[in-house]
């Protein structure tokens, strides 16, 4: 098959939507798609070079990089230059041999990919990462934007060939809106499985990645630190992440605030192979989601496969999007969301038993199997045979 997947994320900036669109499409070629990327960067001389330094890995020989410049035409800065020019370089290339499909992952896209399917008639797939339809069911988003994406969501989701959803309570509710269109679930997953560290258990050093946005619900784990501490537990924690210093000093000034300066580490954003190394040193790996609606049936945690790569034990909130992906008591354990006791005692009951630590450790190998990004490219290919 011969994919094209375009995104608008600039890959030199510190985003999980790096980490994503690069995987999605190392995972198409790994499963034997001619796959295109379109991406931006926000420097001219930025390639691919530079990204498979940063993820410390070689792009496969189908993985073809489409590194745009970010443009500023007529004193506007606007990625719709950057949709423009990828959908007249699509058109030549199909012209010469045809797509099999075009994915996107952006609702800026929308319009760009229902002309391809409406004028060239190549199959387009959308691959949302949040629910604009119906925006009585999100108060929690940013109205200006909302309002955008859910007119484009309104207009165009109905004229394509079909959604790929990261998991199937994303995907119940797009079917709700659109019976008529092939509404699949696809989840992400991860590149290759880590070397296991039998020093983890006693360690005793609990792991979080990724953003420190509220809404990750990273308070909640200092909150659990402290109950563990005031307990006499001896735990660490690492932070492994902050997009921003707005992200950091707020958190920091939290730890502070309950005395634990000495116990939690934040190391800011840092490449995936930086953090690859650390989470080979965390015993668990938590993810504190709040209970908002996008936590609840849209997240699909990059967090969650990072954990599942290294095979460590997690502990998360119980909510219809992890549910999706892990069992409580087989992968780790699931607790009430926004509880700092219930994640403390879940803690405390993870490290109770060596014996069971190593089993949670087996059940995520076994169940990591299905999110190697190859198994994920080959099932994506699979769904877009069938619509």
């Amino acid at each position: 098959m011969r994919i094209a997947y375009l995104n608008k994320v600039k890959m030199d900036e510190a985003l999980p939507a790096v980490n994503f669109t690069f995987f999605n499409a190392l995972g198409l070629a790994q499963a034997g798609a001619e796959t295109h990327l379109f991406v931006q960067a926000n420097h001219p001389d930025f390639s691919c070079g530079d990204v498979q330094s940063l993820f410390g890995m070689d792009s496969p020989p189908l993985l073809n990089w489409h590194i745009l410049p970010v443009q500023k035409k007529w004193g506007i800065r606007s990625n719709q230059w950057f949709y423009r020019d990828v959908i007249k370089h699509l058109r030549r290339m199909h012209n010469t041999t045809p797509l099999d499909a075009v994915i996107s992952r952006d609702p800026g896209a929308l319009p760009y990919l229902a002309r391809l399917r409406s004028r060239l008639g190549i199959p387009v797939f959308y691959q949302p990462h949040n629910f604009y339809v119906d925006l009585s069911l999100r108060p929690d988003l940013n109205p200006r934007n909302a309002r955008k994406y859910h007119l484009l969501e309104k207009r165009y989701i109905g004229r394509l060939s079909g959604l790929l959803c990261l998991q199937e309570s994303q995907a119940e509710l797009y079917r709700r809106y659109f019976p008529a269109l092939p509404v699949m679930a696809s989840p992400p997953g991860f590149v290759r499985f880590e070397d296991y560290d039998p020093g983890r258990f006693r360690r005793r050093l609990l792991g979080y990645s990724g953003s420190l946005q509220l809404k990750k619900g990273v308070k909640v784990l200092i909150d659990a630190l402290d109950i563990l501490q005031n307990d006499g537990g001896d735990y660490q924690v690492i932070l492994i992440g902050g997009r921003n210093q707005t992200e950091i000093k707020e958190i920091e000034s939290y730890i502070i605030a309950k005395g634990l300066e000495s116990r939690v580490e934040i190391t800011g954003w840092i490449s995936f192979k930086e953090v690859n190394t650390l989470l080979k040193k965390i015993s668990v790996g938590v993810m504190p989601l709040t209970d908002i609606f996008y936590n609840r049936y849209l997240t699909a945690p990059n967090k969650l496969f990072d954990y599942l790569s290294h095979t460590t034990p997690v502990i998360g909130s119980d909510l219809p999007s992890i549910r999706d992906f892990i069992k409580n008591g087989h992968e780790g354990i699931l607790v009430e969301a926004e509880n700092g006791k219930a994640l403390a005692a879940a803690i405390t009951e993870i490290f109770a038993d060596e014996m069971k630590y190593k089993q949670f450790v087996d059940a995520c190998r076994q169940t990591g199997e299905k999110y190697l990004w190859k198994e994920r490219g080959r099932a994506m290919l699979n769904l877009i045979r069938e619509s």
